[in-house]
């Protein structure tokens, strides 16, 4: 009887694509289709982006002239203009140094193994030395108020810092909502579901250009704290139902435990309506 020899074995990538981009004629199809259009997307981008460009030109109206591809001529020439807009020119070395310590520490804090107190005491030293160099005033630096900060730098700044104050306040607005008092109660949620309904760019509408005139002549808040007061309120209602859907996950033997070591008062603030059918809070229910 002869030998039956075993069938040849594709390599890991050619029975992968045999197995799920193949593994019908129709599926066949649709694969060449998609990678025909994939074909010539590609094409055209990277002729638009590399092969048509335009590197080198004096002015707009050159590289316009000179081909139909980016233009990359103008973002050569106006590269420090996008990244930092009207911060001192002579000055945005300090600004490009704090847009790499904020990219740095917010890196760090994404490697769990880094989350110890020590990260918190780098990001209290690394938010003075962001204020000290985009500020000036020390250290023989020129200062800079705030109108003239942007582009990236600010943009950074108002990100982090919104998130960062946002955060307690969230706690304080998740909580509120879950206490037994009515009016903290409303009033929480009230605020939660406002915040939540309105669109970030009304809020900075309004924390820009409204404010001013609900206040007394002579009155003026800075635009960059208006803009950050603004950030902060409708990043904490979104973080604020992130706690409460935190809170409202914990299983009630957590709770359960809390009353046993005498933190029930707690565990009755944090844990918020009993459920139907619990008369466990219920002093006349008895045990």
């Amino acid at each position: 009887m002869a030998a039956i020899t075993a069938p040849a074995k594709l390599p890991p990538a050619f029975a992968w694509a045999r197995a799920n981009l193949f593994s019908s004629i129709g599926n066949g199809v649709t694969t060449l289709i998609l990678l025909y259009v994939l074909y010539r997307v590609l094409s055209a981008l990277l002729g638009w982006l590399v092969f048509d460009a335009v590197w080198d030109a004096p002015n707009m109206r050159a590289c316009h002239a000179a081909g139909s591809g980016a233009c990359w001529a103008f973002i050569r020439e106006k590269w420090r203009f996008i990244l930092f807009g009207r911060y001192p020119f002579q000055d945005q070395w300090r600004a490009a140094l704090v847009t790499v310590l904020l990219f740095g520490l917010t890196g760090l804090s994404f490697i769990p193994r880094l989350w110890r107190r020590e990260l918190l005491y780098v990001w209290v030293a690394g938010i003075v030395i962001s204020v000290a160099l985009m500020f000036g005033g020390v250290l023989g630096l020129d200062y800079v108020p705030t109108d003239l900060w942007s582009g990236l730098p600010l943009t950074l700044i108002l990100a982090l810092f919104s998130m960062i104050f946002a955060f307690p306040l969230a706690v304080l607005l998740a909580l509120g909502r879950r206490s037994h008092l009515p009016i903290i109660k409303y009033l929480c949620t009230a605020a939660i579901e406002f915040m939540r309904g309105v669109p970030l760019i009304t809020m900075l509408y309004t924390a820009s250009l409204m404010l001013p005139i609900f206040l007394p002549p002579g009155v003026t808040v800075d635009k960059t704290l208006r803009a950050l007061i603004g950030i902060t309120l409708f990043l904490a209602a979104y973080q604020a139902e992130d706690v409460r859907g935190g809170l409202q996950s914990i299983p009630r033997g957590q709770f359960e435990a809390a009353d046993a070591l005498g933190l029930g008062l707690l565990a009755e603030d944090v844990q918020g309506d009993p459920a139907p059918g619990d008369h466990r809070r219920d002093p006349a229910a008895g045990l």
